[in-house]
């Protein structure tokens, strides 16, 4: 896909780029801070369920950016993913199944008739996808080669409060899995000819966003993620009408970032997000895992790397100092983070201990990001230039702060065409 003049394409892998270790080890789902307050008892006050107290509490105070309007923009914005029963966390179950949803005919269940698979060529297979993926709402459209670094070594179970293994059909044990299974004993095994994942950015909207951390902005969030269902489990069931396994996820089975890196669709931003070069890190990623032919796109590169150790604006936003200030890192901010890959090393627990005295998911480093602008050519000619001369990232900066993009906005903001 075509950006604009300075993102050039490159032959470095996500794995490369940043530079990850022989020791690294696929991380266990459980180690998500979105988790571990479940079964760990030294972070319990940072569960889903106290966030979700504290959220109330704001709401039945009506603090600024939590007014009933606002609330009731958050149950509309679930509305889709709920009714899917899409998780965005949870593998194999409801919108995220392994398997064909169940055909139905105006609510009657009906046998589909067995079809063979699609005979294309990968070239046109990849414009097929793409085409569909942006059909069914999805933003952008990148494939990449499936890096199984990427894949989580093990997926989390709430209600059990145990994890399960990740396996792969080319392992001992588990050869002979020709299509996506979870054996009895709640291990997941995914074929070894699934090497491909399509992978979908979805753009938030911006003027919620720039509301952050209120209600307003936790809305637009989930608000993309409601669309994410309709993408996702869309092209799965695509793809399996083609006569080809799917595994549709959204932050479930693997990693989303270094996939979207790899699928050419952005570099890693010192607020540990993934930067787009049309959305910056205003977007949510989903991906489907599959065997369907595909060409893998080249990653990207558009000076990312060189203006945030320039720019350092969501450190110094950060509400409880979460996003380090200095250098990329090998070495973990606790063992929530990821472990042997150069990166600026977010310290998670800040960040989810803000999140439950907010009651909302944050977004206050997405929306004071530079990156974070409306596509106009002004917009767009900026960004060109701090990919292809970066002498000029300081003044760029300025420039941000000048003209008040660094700004928290109220809800107000928002709303504001409808007063």
């Amino acid at each position: 896909m075509k950006y604009y003049p300075g993102v050039r394409k490159i032959n470095t892998t996500a794995a490369q780029k940043y530079s990850v270790r022989d020791n690294y080890h696929r991380p266990d789902q459980k180690n998500n801070l979105v988790y571990q307050g479940d079964w760990n008892p030294d972070l319990s006050k940072l569960s889903t369920v106290e966030y979700v107290k504290k959220r109330h509490v704001r709401v039945s105070n009506n603090d600024e950016g939590f007014s009933v309007l606002n609330w009731a923009f958050l149950q509309g914005a679930l509305a889709n993913s709920n009714a899917a029963r899409f998780v965005v966390n949870v593998p194999n179950k409801g919108g995220t199944s392994w398997s064909s949803i169940e055909n139905s005919a105006w609510g009657t269940s009906i046998e589909m008739p067995k079809i063979g698979s699609y005979q294309g060529n990968p070239i046109n297979n990849t414009k097929i996808i793409k085409k569909m993926g942006r059909f069914f709402g999805a933003d952008l459209v990148g494939v990449c080669q499936l890096d199984r670094r990427w894949v989580y070594s093990h997926y989390y179970n709430r209600e059990t409060k145990r994890s399960y293994p990740i396996r792969f059909s080319d392992e001992i044990g588990y050869e002979g899995y020709t299509r996506p299974t979870q054996l009895e004993d709640g291990t997941q095994v995914i074929p070894k000819e699934m090497k491909y994942a399509i992978v979908f950015i979805h753009e938030m909207d911006y003027s919620g966003i720039k509301t952050a951390p209120s209600l307003t902005q936790m809305a637009t969030t989930m608000a993309t993620y409601s669309r994410i269902a309709l993408t996702t489990m869309s092209i799965a069931e695509f793809i399996r009408g083609l006569g080809y396994q799917s595994i549709p996820s959204a932050n479930c089975t693997a990693l989303n970032i270094p996939l979207a890196i790899d699928a050419g669709l952005g570099e890693l931003g010192r607020n540990a997000k993934l930067i787009n070069p049309l959305f910056g890190p205003r977007c949510r990623i989903s991906k489907v895992i599959t065997d369907f032919p595909v060409i893998p796109d080249k990653p990207i590169e558009f000076g990312v790397s060189r203006f945030c150790r320039t720019c350092k604006k969501c450190a110094e936003a950060c509400e409880v100092k979460a996003i380090p200030m200095g250098e990329p890192s090998y070495i973990p901010k606790g063992n929530y983070s990821q472990a042997d890959v150069l990166q600026w090393q977010i310290d998670h627990e800040k960040c989810r201990r803000y999140w439950t005295t907010e009651g909302t998911n944050c977004g206050i480093c997405i929306s004071v990001c530079p990156y974070n602008k409306i596509n106009s050519p002004l917009h767009l000619g900026l960004k060109s230039i701090a990919a292809l001369f970066p002498v000029f990232n300081k003044l760029l900066i300025k420039m941000n702060d000048y003209f008040g993009y660094d700004s928290i906005l109220s809800s107000a903001y928002f709303w504001k065409d409808v007063d």
